[in-house]
């Protein structure tokens, strides 16, 4: 029997070329629609007092469509992750609810707009091919996830011209996921067919070059402070945009208010401290950054209002914002290590990105496709520095690296004690469960979470935790207490 099912192999690859292009359409289309609603809110920045209403538009939009109100790029993650589907709604939702925020002068980016979109067209596109795991001993396993994935790999590598970075965050968002990475020949495919086609077209995001040094001591040390202040700096700011979300989602579930709330709030901002400037993804701070151009304390301030649009619920992405929060921190960092502001620039985009998705790989081959090949081992150091000391838990949730710890210690146990193992390994995987449902629970994350003033509710299903969580520990003591027995 082959091992190699070729007839999935074509379909595999007929997939990946469609949804390359349809990543490509969707980031091309993205950009033109972003990039019109910018010149919009730059021609007449007074929009912003209207982000109050354009917030609720784009709330109503979603509702209409059955998507939930509190759709974040974590929760797309997680669909991929557990190989549920990604509605076709999302795409155009996404599209028009970043389009609205931009023009009401949110500070927010397109780039998780793409991922949104893609990880939609993605799923959508793969449901004529009916695909199944290329490799027979993997048969039955669900092909949701690795479909969302690729169509979010390739919208992304379209938009950054970046193929084997976005292959990479895919990945590692997917904690490498088995049927992710069983397929990382097409995925791979679908990046390149998308990176070439926006090439071609010449639409996506293109961020300015800078000289890079060579390493030197002084060099290295520059990147270690910047690696720290990243690590601090992302960490924070994951914090914040987390707390608001779980503050305001405890207190109420009426996405209208919050948002509308926001709206008022960055108008007012705006207008009393003349904010019109940090509006919108921040590709003109970012460009001000690697030109050494930009103030001290800018990347606090952009960091402030991020905060704000996407903790009260507006609709757009976290990514390009986070590369100039980063490349401006990066560039204030040289009050302390004399170095040249542009590198120090693109050493803290790649060192905060890495540090707030808590995906290292991606961020360092992003730095090297976007700055060029020459600044790798700038990034590696950067990187080595900020995402250890940075929180464990970042924007998209725990990094592929705690699955590879994990993963590393059950197969040194599985090794040792296979019947052991296997006790541990249901008992973490009914833990984990437990955890996803009380925090989503908590957090109005569940579709199906109990009304905001039913407290009986909730009681009641933590009860049930409780309860699960105190059978599952009796299992594993009477496994242990027959293991113990029969050895004796």
């Amino acid at each position: 029997m082959h091992v190699i099912d070729g007839g999935q192999v074509a379909r595999h690859a007929l997939f990946a070329v469609v949804a390359g292009v349809a990543g490509a359409a969707a980031s091309v289309v993205l950009c033109v629609c972003v990039g019109l609603a910018w010149e919009a809110y730059r021609a007449c920045w007074q929009l912003v007092f209207a982000l109050p209403v354009l917030g609720v538009l784009s709330l109503l939009l979603y509702r209409a469509w059955r998507l939930p109100l509190d759709m974040t790029t974590r929760k797309v993650v997680g669909l991929i992750r557990d190989d549920h589907e990604v509605s076709p709604w999302l795409a155009p939702g996404i599209l028009i609810g970043t389009c609205l925020s931009i023009l009401g002068g949110a500070s927010v980016g397109k780039e998780a707009g793409a991922l949104h979109m893609g990880a939609s067209l993605g799923d959508l596109v793969a449901r004529p091919f009916k695909l199944r795991p290329v490799h027979r001993a993997d048969a039955g396993q669900p092909m949701t996830g690795y479909a969302a994935a690729t169509g979010m790999a390739a919208a992304f590598a379209a938009l950054f011209f970046a193929p084997l970075g976005s292959c990479m965050f895919v990945l590692e968002l997917s904690r490498f996921k088995r049927s992710v990475t069983k397929h990382l020949l097409s995925i791979l495919l679908a990046c390149f067919v998308a990176f070439g086609l926006a090439s071609a077209v010449g639409i996506g995001d293109v961020i300015p070059k800078v000289a890079l040094p060579a390493l030197s001591w002084p060099v290295v040390g520059g990147c270690v402070v910047i690696g720290v202040a990243c690590a601090i700096g992302g960490t924070l700011f994951v914090k914040a945009i987390d707390a608001l979300q779980r503050v305001t989602a405890r207190r109420s579930r009426d996405y209208y208010l919050w948002v509308a709330a926001g709206g008022l709030l960055i108008a007012g901002l705006t207008l009393a401290f003349g904010w019109q400037p940090l509006a919108g993804t921040g590709g003109l701070l970012l460009a001000e950054a690697l030109a050494g151009e930009a103030g001290t304390w800018d990347f606090a301030l952009k960091a402030l209002v991020t905060a704000l649009a996407l903790g009260l619920w507006f609709k757009g992405g976290e990514i390009m914002p986070t590369f100039t929060i980063g490349a401006l921190l990066g560039a204030s960092c040289t009050v302390m290590t004399g170095g040249d502001a542009g590198w120090s620039a693109a050493v803290g985009l790649v060192a905060f990105f890495a540090a707030m998705s808590r995906c290292p790989l991606a961020a360092i081959l992003l730095g090297c496709e976007i700055f060029g090949w020459a600044g790798a081992p700038l990034f590696i150091v950067a990187v080595a520095v900020s995402f250890p000391f940075g929180r464990d838990v970042g924007m998209y949730g725990r990094g592929a690296t705690s699955a590879v710890y994990r993963l590393g210690r059950m197969a040194a146990l599985r090794a040792r004690d296979p019947e052991r193992a296997a006790v541990v390994g249901a008992a973490v995987d009914a833990a984990d469960r437990a955890i996803t449902e009380t925090h989503a629970r908590q957090t109005g994350e569940a579709s199906a979470a109990p009304a905001p003033g039913d407290r009986r509710a909730v009681a009641a299903a933590l009860a049930q935790d409780v309860e699960r969580a105190h059978r599952l520990l009796g299992e594993i003591e009477a496994e242990l207490e027959r293991r113990h027995d029969s050895s004796t």
